[in-house]
């Protein structure tokens, strides 16, 4: 325990942190400064980086709306092949997870150039395929560029951010995905629509993957590459987000990928946890793109271009909902909760719609169901909170990612035209997965719960503002607290 002069020590840290932040060096900021300079990361970083995931979630998820508008009955595409277009790109996108550490040895600005260019190619390219084989090579190259970067935005961010900050930065980040869906839904009803020599689906190829590629210029002037480089802050607004950002210990100074610390991520079980918990999420996260516009169609009562537009509203509901629940999570440092109720919420969905016959009914489900994209926003920034410094983040996302990506194999093949039209067993798989990650989400809550009680009876309570602050000569454990 803690001894009395620790923690009157710890009170009065706590007491200037409410009002300034202090360096290594002793030098002082105003709360006022810290605001001012959070407030100018948050316009600077947050619009670049929500529009480049935006897009990247457009651009892998148009296929749904392509099949609908035309796509498999121009190409001669059948289901079996129709299901490996997506599959392609998931085996991609799990073979490359190791490029995530990228963001740790290129400058951002360049990393981030590069791999915008090279997916908004790919897309675009899928507008001149003639056939099966042409698309599956553009899906494979296109799941390859995105690997390279969503899965990292969350290290990216930890650069600027301290950890009871990220939440909501990357819920807005992610929400990107479920607003990706709306408009992509929105857009193919409108291009539907239209009367052009050009196939539907083929216009919506070009539309959606050609600003990609004209956006990827913008990324080497409006991407900083860490708080000291960021064009938009004056000198002592860099040393400010220096050393907000790097609050926690081990992160000071470590500017490079240190190889202990990113196996250490190997060795850390709760990392599986989260791993686990990303596969289960993604089968859904994989499979409702791609087929909610078909299960939509298949209810009996819309044409192809109704059921593009009416895929939109869940995806939109889904977005605002995520926004407001990752703001929470910050507010009351509380993941596991958040994760766990969307998980049951979209258990709830599955049911509605495997057991339910009316249309009403299932497309409420549908609304449930795409809440599981608010569980996988949480699950990623938490698995984030949870290492230490910045190489083991690297590794953590690392096996996030390459194992919950297998969930996308899965989730791709999990409805096949052959079950239609109410797709009944697709439903039960996905109602089952939703309802292990919400397991696996209590145990990991509780487990990291139980980890600060065990550092309270050994240190001290540490109190409000002081999570990531040492004392000197204290072990990290002493003020390390994980937000759980």
């Amino acid at each position: 325990m803690a001894d009395t002069a620790s923690i009157n020590k710890a009170t009065e840290m706590t007491e200037k942190i409410e009002t300034t932040l202090e360096d290594g060096g002793g030098a002082l900021y105003t709360r006022e400064e810290i605001n001012k300079v959070v407030r100018k990361l948050d316009w600077n970083l947050m619009p670049i980086c929500f529009i480049l995931y935006t897009f990247s979630v457009l651009d892998r998820s148009n296929l749904g709306n392509a099949k609908t508008a035309g796509m498999n009955a121009d190409l001669g595409i059948s289901g079996p092949q129709y299901q490996w277009l997506g599959t392609a790109f998931y085996i991609a996108y799990i073979v490359f997870q190791f490029t995530t550490i990228g963001w740790k040895l290129f400058p951002a600005h360049i990393w981030v150039t590069g791999v915008v260019l090279f997916w908004g190619v790919a897309s675009t390219l899928q507008s001149t395929c003639t056939n099966w084989a042409g698309l599956m090579a553009c899906r494979f190259f296109l799941g390859i560029a995105e690997t390279m970067f969503g899965p990292g935005v969350p290290l990216y961010f930890s650069f600027f951010y301290p950890r009871e900050s990220m939440g909501l930065r990357f819920g807005i980040f992610l929400s990107g995905s479920t607003l990706a869906n709306a408009y992509g839904g929105a857009l193919a009803y409108a291009i539907a629509g239209a009367h052009s020599r050009v196939a539907s689906w083929r216009f919506l190829f070009i539309i959606e993957g050609v600003p990609t590629a004209l956006i990827a210029a913008m990324c080497w002037w409006f991407i900083p590459d860490s708080p000291q480089k960021a064009r938009f802050l004056t000198e002592r607004e860099r040393d400010i987000a220096e050393t907000f950002a790097r609050r926690q210990e081990e992160d000071k100074g470590d500017s490079r990928i240190n190889f202990a610390h990113l196996f250490d991520a190997f060795k850390d079980y709760r990392n599986w946890l989260f791993a686990f918990t990303n596969f289960s999420t993604n089968v859904s996260f994989a499979s409702m793109p791609l087929f909610l516009p078909t299960i939509v169609s298949e209810m009996g009562v819309f044409d192809a271009q109704q059921s593009n537009g009416l895929s939109a509203p869940p995806y939109l509901f889904s977005f605002f909902i995520m926004l407001v629940v990752t703001w929470a999570s910050d507010r009351y440092r509380m993941r596991g909760p958040f994760a766990v109720f969307f998980c049951v919420t979209a258990a709830i969905g599955y049911i509605i719609c495997a057991v339910t016959t009316t249309v009403a009914s299932r497309y409420v489900g549908l609304f449930l169901v795409v809440t599981i994209f608010i569980t996988v926003a949480v699950n990623l920034v938490w698995n984030a909170n949870t290492n230490e410094n910045e190489s083991k983040r690297a590794g953590g996302l690392w096996i996030i990612m390459t194992v919950g990506q297998c969930g996308t194999l899965l989730g791709t093949n999990m409805f096949p035209a052959s079950e239609g039209p109410r797709y009944v067993k697709g439903m039960w798989i996905g109602f089952a997965f939703t309802v292990l990650a919400g397991m696996l989400c209590t145990i990991n809550s509780i487990s990291l719960w139980r980890e600060n009680k065990r550092r309270d009876r050994l240190y001290g309570s540490v109190l409000k503002g002081q999570e990531d602050v040492l004392l000197p000569g204290q072990p990290l454990e002493a003020t390390m607290r994980y937000i759980y």
